[in-house]
């Protein structure tokens, strides 16, 4: 998932507890006001839709699954707690510090994940919302069963959060390696366009001395 909102690259989580300070979370209420052109203190599906949709670049179900899932009650609508949620996401991601917000509400996390209320996490669930944090499925697959200790190809809460820190950081090492690999490219591609330029001056040099014969 990519953020881009001038708004949210103003507000930080905290170091200690990757939250809000009051200052922003009262800034957040006020928006959350206008966002409710109802007035009714909730925003509905379709509301949630354009926040996100402006928000985020996130497909129509994705944004419609994550609706789902933040609506804990089920009223089908998103009060302000659930939306302070959202939004608390959105800067863990914008800002990198998903690994220290699943840490932090790894408990939170959890329960949102779980959608059947089974106080366990499928591969399914989990794949269905991989996008949220941005998780490669690779990243996932590789590690998901090294955490079911159980064996019952399902993680409980203790093997969900094992499983979380393991999942972002086999991603940072895919990135790294990722990264490395397109550096490695980029001097190969460097190293060929000298070797092309000394090639066409050794040519020129050549041209000269042959010029310079034919006098």
């Amino acid at each position: 998932m990519r953020v881009r909102s001038k708004l949210l690259s103003l507000m930080h989580l905290d170091n200690t507890y990757c939250l809000l300070t009051v200052r922003h979370v009262k800034i957040l209420q006020s928006y959350f006001n206008l966002l409710d052109i109802h007035g009714d203190k909730s925003l509905n599906d379709v509301q949630a839709y354009c926040f996100m949709r402006l928000l985020t670049d996130l497909t129509k179900d994705e944004i419609y699954q994550t609706f789902d899932m933040l609506d804990v009650d089920g009223s089908g609508e998103m009060e302000f707690s659930e939306f302070f949620i959202l939004v608390c996401v959105l800067i863990a991601v914008q800002d990198h510090v998903e690994k220290q917000f699943i840490y932090r509400h790894c408990r939170t996390i959890f329960g949102l994940i779980d959608i059947d209320g089974s106080n366990s996490i499928t591969p399914d669930e989990f794949r269905a919302l991989t996008y949220l944090f941005d998780f490669k499925k690779r990243a996932m697959h590789e590690i998901f069963y090294e955490f079911d200790i159980s064996g019952d190809q399902e993680l409980d809460y203790r093997e969900f959060r094992l499983f979380a820190m393991a999942c972002i950081d086999k991603q940072q090492e895919l990135e790294k390696k990722m990264l490395e690999k397109a550096e490695e490219m980029r001097e190969k591609a460097l190293e060929k366009e000298k070797k092309k330029q000394e090639l066409n001056e050794r040519y020129e040099k050549v041209g000269i001395i042959a010029y310079c014969i034919i006098l």
